[in-house]
């Protein structure tokens, strides 16, 4: 018989074993840790619970006295090992999540399966939502991607940060060489890794300089512009390499840079990692006509029932009429009603689930997948011929904010957390998410007048105390309050008219209700929470409303000129840094 004092040690060290477990994700990354193939031990769930069990009970002086009429300490030990080696637990929550948190460029929800589109494949896209929630009225503050990813990452407004229009690449050579258009602000890639995050951002980047900074990101990869000229042979920088790529599509390349990364992932501090890839793009001259990726083939035949052919839009109409036109607006109009341009546009798409799909993959492999964190959303969406456009919201001065450009993807996915096979219609801004996210993640922390909310117990399942029922779009010398009804669009004094739709009665937005007035009153109370609204979140700095200036670049600016006089002109300053002592 073996003495109760032999058995002490290893008493002690099956609790630390126990409590190695319990950190472990699931069954895939303790195997994973140990040099096994996770997917080989899936089945390991049920063991699981009944280690946890076998622990309560073993742990009980009695049961050991009892273990101890019958074995050596050698037999012991090694029955313990393998019975904590068979499994860890299902739910590890007291651990802080991994996060992935993808953003595509330019993409629609409706141009997705999980959203009713029934002519573009996205199977894995379609998966995750059914693997999680999907939210339906998900907005983007802004029609152009610089804008929305400061305000993804900040929690702020563009009125309020300050970047207010692409950053357009030809500028670039007038900024700083270090600039960063958002470097003065609390970043949640920042307070993330100020916390305890490993952070790396992998795809596009387009707030400045293409070099993301080393004090938000350990780890990054981008490309040399801040949009996309060409999906082929783009220049890369890779953290400090720059190289060409050649022979291979960019959206492939950053999810082969992806894997690559969850693949050496060392499991020693939990991940933030930022997929932000440059598809599907949607404009010219990227998209006009064939492609030559490979999914086009498979669309080339394709009627797409859900792309709209109608009339080109009187703007791009007239925009044609000058004696010079611009290229821009030609090749919107030659995109218009073409079947080219569709199996182009669904193929690039096609391209983007791909990535998604290896992404999950790489997590489901690597053991990564019951403990991360999965958000995938767009920037912002692009017309396919509704309103008789293709492109962006700037195809007018001022911008146009019709909810096909609007209003974008947003699935949340969080094994043992988020239920699977949910629907949300809750109405979420994009400077909803960075609180979100960090509540999550478990952090309390404050974003400086930012109007952005946590939806994290919605995520959970739990009732919010109060949600609004409005979010709010702030596009120059556009503002938008659209609620579940309506959507009011407000211009700057003295370039051009308000508008208001009936969004129940009128989902494509087709009747413009402004002036009637059987809806005055509806004009007055959207007016009076809109105005309320920016009055409280907007930084005179940058309140084009008020003759603020914007960051970078605008295409706008002999309007604001003409506003506010010859000396208005867009600013790349560079700010001090945002820092922050963490106890």
């Amino acid at each position: 018989m073996t003495g109760l004092h032999e058995l002490a040690p290893i008493k002690r060290l099956f609790t630390q074993w126990a409590a190695m477990a319990r950190y472990c994700e699931n069954a895939g990354q303790f195997w994973y840790r140990h040099g096994t193939n996770a997917r080989n031990n899936a089945r390991m769930g049920e063991d699981l619970r009944r280690t946890l069990q076998a622990e309560e009970v073993i742990m009980k002086e009695s049961v050991f006295a009892t273990i101890s009429d019958f074995a050596t300490p050698k037999k012991i030990c090694s029955y313990l090992s393998l019975l904590l080696l068979s499994a860890v637990p299902v739910e590890a929550r007291d651990t802080q999540p991994n996060i992935l948190f993808i953003v595509v460029d330019n993409q629609p929800a409706s141009i997705l399966g999980a959203y009713g589109n029934p002519d573009v494949k996205t199977p894995n896209i379609d998966r995750l939502a059914l693997e999680g929630v999907r939210f339906t009225r998900a907005f983007a503050v802004h029609g152009m991607c610089s804008p929305t990813r400061a305000t993804l990452l900040t929690g702020l407004l563009p009125s309020q940060h300050g970047v207010q229009d692409w950053l357009d690449d030809e500028e670039m050579e007038n900024w700083p060489s270090d600039w960063n258009a958002i470097r003065e602000y609390r970043t949640l890639p920042y307070t993330l890794k100020t916390r305890g995050y490993q952070t790396s951002l992998i795809g596009k980047w387009h707030l400045g300089q293409p070099r993301p900074p080393d004090e938000w990101f350990d780890y990054w990869v981008t490309f040399n512009l801040g949009h996309t000229v060409d999906f082929w042979d783009n220049e890369i920088n890779d953290n400090s390499k720059k190289y060409k790529l050649e022979g291979k599509h960019s959206v492939d390349f950053f999810s082969d840079k992806a894997v690559e990364y969850l693949q050496a992932y060392d499991h020693q501090k939990p991940f933030f990692l930022m997929v932000t890839y440059n598809g599907p793009y949607m404009n010219p001259p990227t998209n006009l006509g064939a492609a030559k990726n490979r999914h086009y083939v498979d669309y080339e035949d394709t009627e797409f029932t859900s792309f709209p052919r109608n009339r080109i839009n009187e703007t791009i109409l007239e925009a044609l009429t000058v004696s010079d036109p611009e290229e821009w607006y030609l090749n919107l109009a030659r995109m218009h009603n073409d079947q080219k341009t569709m199996a182009n546009a669904a193929s690039q798409n096609t391209m983007v689930d791909d990535g998604v799909g290896r992404l999950l993959e790489a997590l489901r492999d690597n053991g990564l997948a019951e403990n991360t964190l999965v958000i995938y959303t767009s920037d912002q969406g692009n017309f396919f011929g509704q309103h008789g456009l293709w492109g962006h919201t700037d195809y007018s001065f001022p911008a146009s904010l019709y909810d096909t450009a609007m209003n974008i993807p947003l699935i949340v996915r969080y094994p043992g957390v988020i239920e699977k096979e949910q629907v949300s219609d809750l109405m979420i801004g994009q400077y909803d998410l960075m609180p979100t996210i960090l509540d999550m993640a478990g952090f309390d922390v404050g974003i400086a007048n930012s109007p952005g909310r946590s939806f994290a117990e919605h995520l959970k399942g739990n009732e919010l105390a109060s949600w609004r029922d409005a979010v709010y779009m702030d596009q120059e010398a556009t503002r938008v309050i659209r609620t579940h009804q309506y959507s009011y669009w407000k211009r700057l004094k003295g370039t051009g008219k308000h508008e208001l739709y009936d969004i129940q009665k009128d989902p494509k937005q087709e009747d413009d209700l402004y002036g009637n007035p059987d809806y005055a009153e509806v004009v007055s109370k959207l007016d009076e929470r809109l105005t309320q609204f920016f009055d409280a979140h907007s930084n005179a700095e940058y309140d084009l409303w008020r003759g603020g200036s914007v960051k970078g670049s605008t295409e706008s600016t002999q309007v604001y000129q003409s506003l506010y006089g010859e000396q208005w002109k867009p600013e790349s300053e560079i700010r001090p840094a945002f820092s922050e002592n963490i106890p």
